[in-house]
């Protein structure tokens, strides 16, 4: 039987797959401009994508 996650687990999962939906944009992002040779910006989508990956850490790290 699979059980109905209760409202936290719901927020929990809900704030997960927006992160990761941020996480697999920025990175697009970076592939985008780095193969249109755009280098200023592929940088900044770097440091984007970085700090998107520090709240995965910390979202980890909040679980454990």
């Amino acid at each position: 039987m699979n059980k109905k996650p209760n409202a936290v687990e719901r927020n929990r999962l809900t704030y997960i797959n927006h992160l990761m939906e941020e996480v697999n944009s920025a990175t697009a992002q970076v592939y985008e401009h780095f193969v249109d040779k755009e280098y200023t910006e592929a940088k900044q989508a770097t440091y984007n994508l970085i700090k998107r990956l520090k709240e995965v850490i910390q979202s980890l790290e909040d679980e454990v």
